[in-house]
């Protein structure tokens, strides 16, 4: 029995010897990446622009550090900071969002005995789907070390869960949503000293990263406006014939919430009204004929190149008592 006990403590402490001897991976990852849109009106170019995403892509790591470069940003997740940055081409500010901000919900994790060779590596599967039917297929290289706890806070894109379920850097990584697919192949694993410099951030006014204020909205720009549209394009009859006006009041109303896409060349589509058990069917498919009848838009633009945008429009439908 006390052999057995010494047998056993040994193990434990070998165990934990070779655990500490490993050393993070230090160097430069290079990648080719490729992000295809699945709608006709979005070009996989917006997408690139909003996503920061370029088609080679250069990533130095070093203590949990990471700078990402490509030809759109250049990014920076800092473990001191708790953070992750990102510099846009074109843009004199450097936009920061904390590593805890992404409340995106993990619904299944799995590994697979599934093995490809990436960059010369032998990479294992794993699979990670979040909420909103968002896929992420990790192909990992458990040779690459990477300690776990550097990145243990770091819920961008959920980061956390490769690091806590890998310990060690991805080579390939397959994602797919329902608005796009991206992929992401390491062409070349270079490990190599990486100076403490790499990581130091421009000096330029930091700003808490913010979708909305990247982005000029887009404008409907025919003669009038939008209101004149809808007074001109609306048919006043459906709210006559499905609107009551309750007893003693003069007049009665509703209002359709719609929302729609406006793409990059002003298209409209994707219009869907979101307040469907609050107002009468009828007057919900008059609100989206005139919306998905609206003439083109003058598109948003991020950070001055042509972009999508979400509008949430109310179209508010009314009958006064004769």
């Amino acid at each position: 029995m006390k052999k057995t006990f010494i047998i056993s403590c040994i193990a434990i402490i070998f165990s934990a010897s070779i655990h500490a001897q490993q050393k993070d991976f230090e160097g430069i990852l290079f990648y080719r990446a490729e992000l295809r849109s699945k709608s006709p009106m979005i070009s996989s170019r917006a997408l690139q622009n909003i996503i920061g995403i370029g088609n080679e892509e250069t990533i130095f790591i070093k203590h949990g550090n990471y700078k990402r470069v490509s030809e759109n940003t250049v990014s920076y997740y800092l473990t001191k900071d708790q953070r992750g940055y990102l510099k846009f081409k074109g843009a004199d500010t450097l936009y920061y969002i904390d590593y805890v901000s992404d409340t995106t919900a993990v619904t299944n994790i799995s590994k697979s005995d599934e093995k490809r060779n990436i960059a010369g590596f032998e990479c294992k599967l794993l699979t990670v789907q979040l909420s909103g039917d968002a896929t992420k297929r990790y192909y990992y290289a458990p040779a690459l070390y990477m300690n776990p706890e550097y990145d243990k806070n770091n819920k961008i894109d959920r980061y956390d869960v490769f690091a806590k379920e890998t310990s060690s850097l991805y080579l390939g990584l397959y994602q797919e949503s329902k608005t796009f697919s991206l992929s992401e192949t390491c062409t070349k694993v270079q490990q190599a000293t990486i100076s403490d410099t790499v990581f130091e951030l421009p000096k330029l006014p930091q700003k808490k990263f913010s979708y909305d204020d990247m982005v000029v909205a887009p404008e409907f720009n025919r003669p009038g406006g939008w209101t004149k549209y809808l007074q001109t394009n609306l048919n006043s009859q459906v709210a006559a014939k499905y609107l009551n006006i309750p007893k003693g009041e003069q007049m009665a109303s509703q209002q359709v919430m719609v929302v729609f896409l406006v793409n990059e060349y002003g298209r409209i589509s994707n219009a869907e009204v979101i307040n469907k058990k609050e107002v009468h069917r009828k007057l919900a498919e008059e609100a989206l004929r005139v919306i998905n009848e609206s003439p083109p838009w003058k598109p948003a633009t991020f950070l001055g190149e042509k972009t999508i945008f979400w509008l949430k429009m109310p179209i508010t439908f009314e009958v006064t008592k004769q």
